[in-house]
């Protein structure tokens, strides 16, 4: 499945949102994975993974992250 690389800048939703969520996107040896986008499901509220593959994102309760980049399936992680 391709999906299509959709970049999005860091966006607030103050109201819903109470926690913050970092991490780092690797591929299978380790490697930080650049440019891939990271979306609270369901929201506008996103942003793209560092030169390092590292990300950081505000987001509501009992949200889910999707994870996904050009020419790789999209994959969903809950919070």
């Amino acid at each position: 499945l391709l999906i299509p690389l959709l970049i999005f800048g860091l966006m607030t939703q103050v109201s819903a949102q109470n926690r913050t969520v970092s991490g780092k996107v690797s591929d299978q040896s380790g490697t930080g994975l650049p440019g891939v986008n990271v979306l609270e499901k369901g929201t506008t509220n996103g942003t793209v993974t560092d030169v390092d593959g590292k990300f950081s994102l505000s987001v509501g309760d009992n949200a889910t992250l999707v994870f996904s980049s050009g020419g790789l399936k999209a994959q969903e992680v809950a919070v």
